[in-house]
């Protein structure tokens, strides 16, 4: 009998490209590989690329550099497949600088890199696809369920074009998929047992708008109607797409999860400004008020870049004390990174780097303050987990994901994927306790 071909995948960067990379294990699968351990057992290997930031950049160009003494020392003959954003921005010089690299596709090329790696093989060549041609969702609906859980593409591409951001470049403008293929592909999840659903896109709230298709909130309405879906998730919300009213519509679906990620960037209106984000912090302030007033115990993360042009230590001090305002669960904190073809690469007023990093260190030892504090405040409160895994510091504790989003580790028998009421009982480290009080 022949050897069975296994693939190995690596996936950099957001939640998108981590969806990507289940699309491409299944495009594999589907033509009989199977997923290899580890890199060293892989026929293929696949790294799946961020462009957003440098540091990004350089830990992919680390792993190249890693798989081009592998491939030169290792008895195994193994292809390697390059892809995602950074394939689709400098793809054409990776590839000649890293003739290591057997096939290199961009992010309009997803569900075809099987097809490639083997006419790689059958014509002992190499290959390189970067062209934009029109986005296709893949067709796998019901088999990229994880278990219990499962991420549904809604839309794809950026039409914002905010300053910074290669994303719009790399990736298009917005594409919705159709409401009745969402829909349909929900009630499909559901009825093989999955319980979650998060609805992917780089802005969700910007769904419809490219096709003439149902608004987010009658999508989000419409999926709340679908039995057997206990949680429903969605990410990424644009504030300038999002309104009070939205927030309103959302609190009465009780399915839908009470977290909100809500982007700030900057708590300066000068720097929202230059980065083209067009909404104000006081727009943005608006938003908030309605999410605390509508949805009282949701927990709001969001995404802030310090050391933009031109940004001062006065804009700097506006994005503290925005932090210090609304109070974030949660944030996910970078230093600004140029990238080619954005306006803000053309910006002058560049910030010192190390003023930049030690701004960034200010803003994360504030929001670690904050998040502990807010921590310590669920300590005796019983929540509602959904088990996710076994802990691997301890296994005879779950981990489990509240619908905060929050993670908290328990004492439970309880089975993956099930639903069980806790008493959190304390903090270690900057992970939340739980004890387990009843099955839901």
């Amino acid at each position: 009998m022949p050897q069975e071909k296994t693939y190995f995948i690596e996936t950099y960067g957001c939640e998108m490209n981590k969806s990507d990379s289940i699309d491409i294990a299944l495009s594999f699968e589907q033509r009989g590989y199977t997923r290899a351990r580890s890199e060293k057992e892989a026929d293929v290997v696949i790294l799946n690329t961020c462009a957003v930031r440098e540091n990004a950049e350089q830990r992919v160009f680390g792993r190249l550099g890693y798989y081009r003494s592998l491939k030169r020392s290792s008895e195994k003959d193994f292809r390697i497949v390059f892809t995602g954003c950074m394939a689709q921005e400098k793809g054409q010089r990776i590839f000649q600088d890293f003739p290591e690299i057997d096939v290199c596709a961009g992010t309009y090329h997803f569900v075809d890199i099987p097809e490639y790696v083997d006419e790689c093989q059958r014509k002992n060549t190499r290959l390189v696809a970067t062209d934009k041609r029109e986005y296709r969702f893949s067709g796998f609906t019901t088999k990229r369920a994880e278990g219990h859980r499962a991420w549904v593409n809604i839309i794809k591409g950026c039409s914002n074009n905010c300053s910074y951001c290669i994303v719009p470049i790399l990736r298009g403008p917005e594409k919705s998929k159709k409401h009745d293929e969402v829909v349909r592909e929900v009630r499909d999840l559901a009825a093989k047992g999955v319980v979650e659903v998060t609805l992917l896109g780089q802005n969700v709230n910007a769904y419809g708008k490219d096709n003439g298709d149902i608004d987010f909130m009658e999508l989000l309405e419409k999926i709340h109607r679908v039995e057997n879906i206990r949680w429903i998730r969605f990410l990424t919300s644009h504030p300038k797409d999002f309104t009070c009213e939205m927030i309103r519509r959302i609190s009465v679906l009780p399915k839908v999860c009470n977290h909100f990620h809500l982007p700030l960037q900057s708590g300066s209106d000068r720097i929202l400004g230059l980065m083209n984000r067009r909404y104000t912090l006081a727009y943005y302030t608006h938003l908030v008020d309605a999410i605390r007033e509508h949805v009282p115990d949701a927990s709001i993360t969001t995404d802030i870049i310090v050391g933009f042009p031109t940004e001062t230590e006065k804009d700097f001090m506006d994005t503290l004390d925005a932090c210090r305002h609304f109070q974030y669960d949660d944030a996910f904190m970078y230093k600004y990174s140029e990238r080619p073809f954005t306006k803000a690469a053309n910006f002058s007023g560049k910030v010192d780097k190390n003023v930049a990093s030690h701004r960034l260190e200010e803003l994360i030892e504030l929001q670690r303050f904050i998040s502990m504090a807010k921590n310590r405040k669920m300590v005796g409160k019983n929540a509602t987990v959904l088990v996710e895994r076994t802990s691997k510091k301890n296994l005879s504790e779950m981990l489990c994901k509240a619908e905060s989003g929050k993670m908290i580790v328990a004492r439970t028998r309880a089975p993956v994927g099930s639903f069980i009421n806790i008493e959190i009982s304390g903090i270690s480290g900057s992970t939340l306790c739980g004890v387990e009080k009843t099955p839901v």
